[in-house]
């Protein structure tokens, strides 16, 4: 390495050591953005009450889940649900599992100041939305102006009410069927903010302020038992708390993700690659000729399945359909994975499990689904729905 070569690298060094050290060293500011995460710490994450739920409330069992509702823990009787974010928006598929799961008795709590979809609609429910403002820059949300929220049951109303930033509570609820709905809460004494919905055997217990039930107001010893009193009309059986409809929800992780979610850590990281950047730039050399790009042969089979089973659409039952897919499905497990599939037995499961690379439990569920609806002289739309969103998931699984 040459006197100039020597002279850059101990300016970058410095540089790198001068950025880093002044990152470290400045006063982290507050990260007001919401998340409701349960893994989060920050003053809009539910970190503190996942922790006291299970404690407080004597849960027997406490299921943290990180799947689409339609993937969940449907097996279970008698379940709650807790669901906390900005909004909560489900498709008509997934209305239609969660109602079914109220309406043999579970209990679905969900604080979100935005209702919207097919759920929203087919529960004719409407809210006047807010859209909080927050200086950045500040510390505290002490010195907004407030706003009185309460219970309309007596055991546990408080006299005077909880006051909280009107900012975080001018969410309230504008419609709903009056007929099957009980108000449980309000702010203002007249916009109720809290309610709940009898449904069959069970109900939705559903608030518009989800602020109230984060870390910020969790550590606030004035004002942390409003949360646990809006919880409190959860029954004592088995919970599940969601993390998968969740604003800004990873989907996968990794080590990059973990560096980046670090203040200090992702400054480094940007530093250190700027910093090869530049060298490249400054000392970097073509050695060899461009190599050009070779694709990779495209496997058309899925595509084609996919055409015939949608013009299969217009002329054959949900039944034929499901045969059609189900033909196609071996076809591709003989073809691509090298496995027969005339006789399903538990060493054939493994080998395509092992050969795909997808858990077996997956492939014994598939399987287990496929046979049950075999067996049925119709099927419906949702079931060949529901059968086609696994198939497909098979076929993306197998070709990472």
């Amino acid at each position: 390495m040459g006197n100039t070569d020597r002279k850059y690298v101990l300016i970058l060094l410095i540089l790198t050591v001068m950025m880093v050290l002044v990152k470290v060293l400045q006063p982290t500011p507050v990260d007001w953005s919401e998340s409701y995460s349960a893994s989060e710490k920050k003053p809009f994450g539910t970190y503190i009450l996942n922790e006291l739920v299970a404690t407080e409330f004597n849960v027997p069992e406490m299921i943290t889940s990180n799947q689409p509702i339609f993937e969940s823990q449907l097996g279970i009787n008698r379940t709650n649900w807790i669901f906390i974010n900005q909004s909560f928006q489900l498709d008509e598929f997934e209305t239609e599992i969660l109602h079914e799961k109220v309406e043999s008795g579970d209990v679905v709590f969900i604080s979100a100041r935005q209702l919207g979809g097919a759920f929203a609609d087919s529960l004719n429910l409407g809210l006047r939305n807010s859209f909080p403002a927050i200086d950045p820059s500040s510390t505290s949300l002490d010195s907004l102006t407030t706003n009185t929220l309460n219970f309309t049951n007596p055991q546990i109303k408080k006299n005077g009410g909880w006051a909280f930033p009107i900012n975080l509570t001018e969410s309230y609820f504008t419609r709903f069927d009056t007929v099957n709905t009980e108000i449980l809460g309000f702010s203002n004494e007249d916009q109720p903010n809290f309610i709940r919905l009898n449904y069959g055997e069970g109900s939705y217990l559903i608030h518009s302020n989800p602020f109230l039930f984060t870390n910020y107001y969790l550590k606030d010893t004035g004002r942390y038992d409003y949360a646990f009193n809006a919880l409190s009309y959860l029954p004592t059986q088995t919970t599940i708390w969601d993390e998968y409809y969740k604003i800004g929800r990873l989907s996968f992780s990794s080590p990059l993700r973990y560096v980046v979610s670090n203040s200090n850590l992702k400054w480094a990281w940007f530093i250190a690659v700027f910093g090869m950047i530049a060298f490249l730039i400054l000392n970097g050399r073509r050695t060899q000729r461009i190599i050009p790009i070779i694709k990779a042969p495209v496997n058309s089979s899925i595509d084609f399945a996919q055409t015939i089973a949608n013009l299969y659409l217009n002329n054959g039952t949900h039944k034929d359909i499901l045969e059609k897919k189900v033909l196609f499905l071996y076809e591709y497990i003989r073809t691509n994975l090298n496995v027969q599939t005339s006789d399903l037995n538990p060493k054939i499961l493994e080998d395509i499990s092992s050969r795909s690379g997808i858990e077996l439990e997956e492939i014994h569920q598939l399987f287990q689904l496929i046979e049950l609806l075999k067996e049925k002289e119709e099927i419906t739309k949702n079931e060949l729905k529901r059968i086609t969103e696994r198939i497909d998931r098979f076929y993306k699984q197998s070709q990472r």
